[in-house]
């Protein structure tokens, strides 16, 4: 059996349950572009709270020998001094050439990476993109996984929600899936997305903003679906800095034998409720003492 838990948003104050394994989600756009360095053939990548503190961490970088590139995003925008924003279609080939190493600050999606990575589990950093190899990794470090939504102002966000919901319907299909009420509001989000996903994302406040300052491209990347077998994991260095590497992949398309769900299920006309309200109508299997299951 299979138990999830989800956090729809990061926040100072956030309860983190126990879990054996965190993923952390930021859709639009900071998991997406960790993804995309990765897929590009990018090292190392240092995510770190606050654009100062992506400064100086680039500087003593440098001071290393090494060639971080600096990149993120303050409201949308990158920062003074930065050379790149958020954006994965900004990302390219001849900046990870130039660049040996990474080094990131965004409003949300760092901050979430370091949260999840405070409370001693793993961490795992997904996207549309990669969902599928990301829950396969996250198998093989336990059956109790933690999804924390990146979220937006420390509220819940449409893009990220959906993704959660997408992966945790892809667990439910490989067996008996225990949740949370906050994990089947995600899952009922993602079975009734619709055809377009694409334009399902752009419902999101976040999309229509980033839309309005002329990332549009972006919103169009950040909705493919396992396209890639890239798996972010975050870890720390020799200097106990927190760090991201992949543990596999590239940007090929997902594709695992044992998986059944390899692109988005078709959307189901059913009442939105119907899925939600379904556990009550069957016998009890289970209660908990303790957190251990009788």
């Amino acid at each position: 059996m299979y138990e999830a838990d989800l956090i729809f948003s990061c926040g100072e104050n956030n309860y983190l349950p126990v879990v054996d394994v965190w993923i952390v989600i930021d859709v639009l756009r900071a998991t997406t572009v960790m993804t995309r360095w990765f897929e590009l053939g990018g090292g190392a990548l240092y995510p770190v709270k606050t654009p100062d503190e992506a400064r100086v961490l680039t500087y003593e970088l440098t001071e290393q020998n090494l060639k971080p590139l600096l990149m993120g995003e303050v409201n949308g925008i990158p920062p003074e001094g930065f050379t790149l924003g958020n954006s994965p279609v900004d990302l390219n080939l001849g900046l990870i050439r130039e660049h040996n190493c990474g080094v990131m600050s965004t409003t949300n999606g760092t901050v979430a990476l370091l949260e999840a990575a405070s409370s001693g589990s793993p961490v795992i950093a997904a996207s549309l993109r990669n969902y599928a190899a990301c829950l396969d990794y996250a198998l093989t470090l336990g059956n109790n996984i933690g999804f924390l939504c990146s979220g937006r102002k420390k509220r819940p966000s449409w893009e990220d929600t959906l993704c959660a919901g997408a992966i945790l319907k892809l667990l439910q299909s490989r067996g008996e899936l225990l949740t949370t009420d906050s994990a089947k509001i995600a899952m009922l989000l993602w079975q009734n997305r619709g055809d377009n996903l694409e334009k399902f994302i752009m419902n999101s406040t976040h999309a229509q903003y980033l839309e309005k300052i002329g990332y549009l491209d972006d919103i169009a990347f950040a909705s493919q679906c396992n396209v890639s077998t890239v798996v972010p994991v975050l870890t720390i260095d020799k200097d106990s800095r927190n760090i991201l590497r992949s543990v596999s992949g590239n940007s090929e398309p997902y594709h695992n034998i044992d998986s059944q769900e390899i692109k988005p299920e078709p959307a189901k006309n059913l009442d939105p409720f119907e899925e939600l309200l379904s556990y009550t109508k069957k016998p009890a299997q289970y209660f908990f003492i303790g957190r251990k299951e009788k």
